[in-house]
């Protein structure tokens, strides 16, 4: 990892979910959540759109400048509109991508706007097609760069526990590998919020060795995931491999709106 550029506060991204969950956690406070659009993907601005401090190196290359403003174009999202196009976004509107040093431009990466730099992580394809579990883990290279997990409340605000044992961590990672798309109906998307107003579901925390992290949400008791925008089933033997670890979690319930 020698190398890498480092980042002076940083926070976990909060992966998005679908209305009926509480406290969706990509949204910012004024309810519309700031994304961009590169190279076929979505990807969403961490921290609401907090600047970011480089450390070390700052990026150099170049990938484009965001040209599109999305928030002219509210309410489109049919093929061909401007939501799928590249360098549309709904924040920092003529800011310039650049590429991270240390990870590839289809996981993260910087845009340079009015002198500060902004984080943007990989979400979801432009066309909403389905990312495996094993293609998401693969493009953050989470393996490689993980150094340790935090076990969260959902709110994000409460560590319930931190693994630091590598075999341990390697464990979790390794069971997300096997993790399969959902397809969810919606008594199962009602059946999410209720577990999360019943206090079953927790953030997963991957501290990385560049000093800032990303997170997941994770309801072991229903065997969800999620990771990005999408959700993912995980089998019933990464229970049976890392069950102890989500066993005596307290945090406050969450209210259902």
């Amino acid at each position: 990892m020698s190398g890498l550029a480092l980042y002076e506060s940083p926070s976990i991204l909060q992966p998005a979910s679908p209305q009926i969950l509480q406290q969706a956690p990509s949204a910012s406070p004024t309810g519309i959540r700031k994304f961009l659009t590169y190279n076929g993907y979505r990807y969403a601005f961490v921290d609401d759109g907090a600047p970011f401090k480089f450390t070390g190196t700052e990026p150099v290359k170049s990938l484009g400048t965001l040209a599109v403003d999305l928030n002219r174009e509210t309410g489109k999202n049919i093929e061909g509109s401007d939501v799928e196009k590249d360098y549309a976004a709904t924040f920092a509107v003529g800011g310039e991508l650049y590429e991270i040093p240390a990870y590839p431009s289809h996981f993260r990466i910087a845009v340079r706007y009015e002198q500060n730099f902004y984080l943007a992580e990989i979400v979801a394809k432009v066309n909403d097609s389905a990312i495996t579990a094993k293609d998401y883990l693969d493009m953050s290279n989470l393996k490689e760069h993980v150094r340790d997990i935090h076990i969260l409340n959902h709110a994000g605000n409460d560590v319930l526990k931190k693994m630091t044992d590598p075999a341990s961590v390697k464990s979790i990672i390794e069971g997300l590998y096997t993790a399969k798309t959902a397809d969810l109906t919606n008594r199962e998307f009602e059946g999410i919020a209720e577990a999360q107003s019943q206090g079953k579901s927790y953030q997963l925390k991957f501290n990385l060795k560049d000093g800032t992290s990303m997170a997941m949400y994770i309801i072991p008791e229903l065997k969800i995931v999620s990771m990005g925008d999408a959700y993912y089933q995980l089998p019933d033997r990464f229970l049976d491999q890392s069950g102890d670890t989500f066993k005596n979690l307290k945090q406050d319930a969450l209210p259902l709106y």
